[in-house]
């Protein structure tokens, strides 16, 4: 339909085009009519838009702001044509299932939305994330569109020139453009850098000019420089004076094809890159002083200057692509005097360079320029790499070679949902600041970190690409996806071993993880079982990854010298351990699953302006529920795969951690450990241990620090305890999942201020590795159950307990299932009025109670049992206790030492003092005989229960709780029942005081004997 339209103004109409990655539409324009429609689904869809008789000479979309416009509208459509700009409300729609934010589009017209041009033809449209509006004309001038509700006197739009002095706006008055007679230098693209709030913009005469909106980004707009000579004539490349060259074999002046920002993650001195219409890049900084300065001050400077501060060649010709490793890596190469690129256009986004090269007559083509993930070289010398360069950007250029040129290009955004995951993930880490605002575009400044540190989270990344012949998307294949593919055909050894020494055996490694644990993304999760299992066996093939090995065994040769002497000159150093690359894999897999959250406070205070951790804010997780359960799910998964392969006896880490503790191969006396396990009685893994033979040649040279099979079981042991710290993570993000479901800051009320203050400053590590974690966990849990025990309660504890069980058995585990649900019954009991029932779910509460002695919070749960007056759990809970604490009765023997004697002991009395305080109670007496509080029962039934624990006090079998019983009786002045109840020790009790007492009475008769 554009076509046959633009047809049909003879090809004379005017028409533009682009692409609006917010909403996921392309557009385009012939003379008056507006197209917009889906790019990345193909379903013939297409809106349409018709301004007034004038052509449409400028288009732009932005944010609609909130409070102006009725909440359907979410963006607002700029469309300027030489009288006058419009704006058109965009109301976007989701799907039946949801999944789809921007599924259905509608133009809605706004007539009151309107002002002219005031005879300035608009050049281009450009907006912030926050809203703003701005337009350039062809009279050089920026100008703000600025709409309101319209109260009052003032209009609903308005258009505001912010580049213009008085000087300039009285002539534009007094005179007419016709008497102008200055040259005018329009603007023909601007661009902003949303991170600095700062404006770029590029002349048609190739000035580029800088302006600065404020540190917040709402300040008025303020010109910092002006650049005319950004690509200096003068230099050798673009015919300046150079030796032994022709005045014709001069290159023509380059022009600027593309400006765009570098973000903070790219660097922190250099603000943003120029591509050239000869490949070339120039890296501008806007920020005077040295670049070290620059970048430890970058987010309190504003900008200066504009200022080149490095130059990249342009990218070589004669390059392709293909499944060679993803493109031909650029470093050392020279591009040829005769050959040079032709750019008509570029786009540069994140790392990612795309150009419009038409320096072939035959076909135009496209270039992607990206940086190289490999950690090694894979070029020929024959390509001049100097050792120097190994350290420098490498970069990898692919060709495609395309019908037409291209027009403009952009990003494809991740949906709503995806981008908020990835903000909530990595807002708050280091140079991803940008990540505070919500918007799918700051996300996409992730894939600046790389396709190393990122594949495991982000999807592919993908562009699409408008020429002139149509739509097309570009998807940038990872190394992790060119592995797959290796994986997924018949592919040679000798192309994965090129692979592994391409991008080192640790990130080969990794990525093997990522397939067979099926880690991607999930659009790219559709792992065939075949490639998850041969990635699972190049993980654990020892001809791959390698086996461990001591890391500097030379160390000892070095020091003898040639005349067979010891040199006393040298420092000898010590060999240390080196692992295989597959715990190097391992450990680059889960330190990049855990960086955005192990250093980070699981806690933050918001909801107050001004709040911190000190403030009276709410509480909440830092993380989103969907952030924890996508980073849960990857964590679980990585666990759960290296788990199954040691189950299965599978690699060195399954074969090792199989022979258990009998069998550990630090005790092996065998020469070969593990024949018969793979390959008909042969293992790849040769572990030896130090044999007879072995010993008698030890006595003639210098025993190994270690021997293979020390080694292995070291590195064995590294993994496993990975493995348990996998599985510890996992578990405490499924408890802040729960914790958030549950309305998290609710739960914190209950806490003290010392635990709040604690709770928001504990990061993920100490929750999954210190006490600290575990008390404040514990804590959280009690006030979780609280919530369905309480009169108030939601639910029943089988509700919760179950998902804590399953989810997170570290920190609820059977005991504490128990401990709860006992609570449950008390509480349940404390509410009825039978008293059968009553003591039905009483014995049920004691009965649970009594499997997990040691567990219990006794001086809370005897306290509800005196109040059920159930004085059995009163009494036999405490001294289970004591009993627990000194099971082999070492303390009463006198078989342990000092230390733990007291400590042991001082527990003991605790859990006796309970049963004590009981009695004191039911007395009215508080300790050393003080009136306490009196118990609400009459005397006769008081005297029950005091007889009650008495009989039970004396049945059991402690003698130390005996005697401490007695003592409290005769302070209480309870004599006849410790004479009537006492029991076969109380006699030994009566004259082991009355000694005491004697000799307390007189003490000169007891020296005299």
């Amino acid at each position: 339909m554009l076509i046959e339209r633009y047809n049909a103004a003879a090809g004379e109409g005017t028409a533009l085009c682009g692409i609006f990655s917010e909403i996921h539409r392309a557009w385009a324009t012939v003379d008056n009519s507006f197209y917009v429609w889906r790019f990345d689904k193909w379903d013939g869809q297409c809106q349409e838009y018709h301004a007034d008789e004038q052509a449409i000479c400028a288009v732009g979309l932005a944010r609609a702001k909130p409070g102006i416009f009725v909440e359907a509208i979410q963006y607002i459509l700029i469309l300027a044509t030489p009288v006058e700009v419009m704006l058109v409300g965009v109301c976007c729609s989701a799907s039946a299932d949801g999944t789809d934010p921007y599924a259905e589009l509608s133009l809605q017209p706004l007539p009151e939305y309107m002002i002219s041009t005031d005879g300035v033809t608009m050049t281009c449209i450009t907006c912030t994330d926050r809203g703003q509006i701005f337009l350039s004309g062809r009279d050089g001038h920026i100008y703000e569109l600025q709409y309101t509700t319209g109260s009052g006197w003032r209009k609903r739009c308005r258009k505001v020139c912010l580049t213009t002095g008085l000087g300039s706006l009285l002539s534009r008055w007094v005179l007419p453009s016709a008497f102008n007679f200055s040259a005018v230098d329009p603007i023909v693209d601007m661009v902003i850098d949303e991170e600095r709030n700062t404006i770029y913009a590029r002349t048609e005469g190739m000035k580029l000019q800088l302006f600065d909106l404020g540190a917040s980004g709402d300040g008025p707009l303020k010109k910092i420089t002006e650049e005319k000579n950004l690509v200096d004539p003068r230099d050798a490349p673009y015919g300046g004076r150079r030796p032994n060259a022709s005045r014709a074999a001069r290159s023509p002046k380059p022009s600027i094809v593309c400006i765009s920002p570098l973000s903070a993650m790219e660097s922190k001195w250099l603000h943003a890159v120029a591509v050239l219409s000869d490949g070339k890049r120039l890296f501008i900084s806007t920020s005077g002083g040295s670049s070290s300065s620059v970048g430890l001050n970058s987010g309190l400077q504003r900008p200066s200057c504009l200022k080149i501060v490095a130059t990249r060649p342009s990218p070589p010709l004669g390059v392709g692509g293909g499944l060679t490793f993803g493109a031909v890596s650029a470093a050392g190469r020279a591009q040829p005097e005769d050959l040079a690129l032709k750019v008509e256009s570029a786009f540069y986004s994140a790392g990612a360079l795309i150009m419009s090269d038409s320096s072939a007559t035959a076909m135009s083509s496209l270039l992607a320029v990206q940086k190289d993930s490999a950690a090694q070289l894979s070029l020929p010398s024959t390509f001049a790499t100097a050792s120097r360069s190994s350290k420098a950007l490498r970069e990898t250029v692919s060709a495609l070679p395309v019908e037409g040129r291209m027009l403009c290009a952009s990003d494809v955004f991740p949906l709503p949902d995806a981008a908020f995951i990835m903000q909530s993930l990595y807002a708050d880490v280091e140079c991803l600041s940008a990540f505070r605002k919500l918007s799918e575009k700051a996300s996409v400044k992730l894939w600046a970190k790389g396709d190393l540190p990122t594949q495991h989270i982000l999807p592919r990344r993908r562009m699409v690409v408008f020429n002139t012949m149509g739509l097309m998307e570009l998807v940038f294949n990872r190394p992790v996806d060119i592995l797959r593919k290796l994986f997924d055909g018949n592919t040679l050894r000798s192309q994965i071993e090129e692979f592994f020494n391409r991008f080192g055996a640790g990130e080969a490694a990794a990525m093997c993880l990522m397939l067979a644990a099926k880690l991607l993304y999930t659009e790219d999760s559709l792992i065939s079982n075949a490639v998850s299992e041969k990635a699972a066996e190049a993980f654990e093939d020892p001809g791959l990854v390698g086996m461990p090995q001591l890391n500097g065994t030379t160390a000892l040769s070095n020091t003898r010298t040639q005349a067979g002497g010891f040199s006393m000159g040298q420092v000898v150093q010590e060999a240390e351990p080196l692992f295989s690359g597959a715990y190097e894999g391992l450990c680059l897999c889960s330190s990049r699953l855990l960086y955005p959250v192990w250093e980070l406070p699981v806690m933050v205070v918001r909801g107050l302006i001004g709040s911190n951790d000190h403030g009276d804010g709410v509480v909440v997780c830092r993380l989103s529920t969907g952030a924890m359960k996508v980073l849960e799910s990857k964590i679980r998964s990585l666990e759960t795969f290296l788990r199954s392969r040691r189950n299965k006896r599978r690699g060195l880490y399954g074969y090792v951690a199989g022979l258990g503790d009998s069998g550990s191969i630090l005790y092996k006396t065998g020469p070969t450990i593990g024949a018969g396990i793979h390959n008909n009685g042969k293992t790849p893994y040769r572990i030896r241990d130090m044999d007879s033979a072995d010993q008698s040649a030890s006595n003639k040279k210098p025993r190994s620090l270690y021997t293979s099979a020390e080694l292995a079981a070291m590195e064995v042991r590294a993994i496993e305890c990975l493995r348990r710290l996998l599985r510890r993570s996992g578990e405490a993000l499924v408890l802040l999942q729960l914790l958030c479901q549950h309305n998290v800051a609710r739960l914190v009320q209950t806490l003290g201020n010392d635990l709040r203050k604690k709770l928001v400053q504990l990061t993920f590590h100490q929750l999954v590795c210190s006490e600290d974690g575990d008390q404040l966990a514990m804590r959280l849990i009690s006030s979780l159950m609280e919530y369905y025990i309480g009169p108030e309660g939601k639910g029943t504890v089988e509700d919760i307990s179950t998902k804590l069980r399953e989810g997170c058995p570290s920190y609820f585990n059977e005991s504490d299932y128990k401990y709860y649900s006992a609570v449950e019954s008390l509480e349940k009991a404390s509410m009825t009025n039978n008293q059968d029932e009553r003591d039905i779910l009483a014995r049920e509460a004691f009965n649970l109670l009594t499997r997990i002695p040691d567990s219990a919070d006794l001086s809370a749960i005897c306290k509800r049992f005196e109040n059920l007056r159930f004085y059995e759990a009163v009494v036999r809970l405490p001294l289970q206790k004591a009993q627990a604490l000194d099971s082999n009765a070492d303390v009463i023997n006198g078989q342990i030492d000092a230390r733990h004697h007291d400590t042991i002991t001082a527990q003991r009395v605790q859990c006796y003092e309970i049963v004590m305080n009981a009695l004191r109670t039911l007395k009215g007496a508080g300790r050393s005989g003080a009136p306490g509080p009196v118990t609400a029962l009459d005397p006769a039934s008081r005297s029950k229960c005091i007889k009650q624990i008495i009989q039970l006090s004396v049945q059991w079998p402690d003698t130390a709780f005996h005697e401490h019983l007695y003592r409290t009786l005769i302070e209480l002045g309870l004599d006849n029942e410790l004479l009537e109840y006492g029991g076969s020790d109380l006699v030994a009790f009566l004259q082991s005081a009355g000694r005491k007492h004697q000799e307390e009475v007189n003490p000169n008769n007891n020296l005299a004997l």
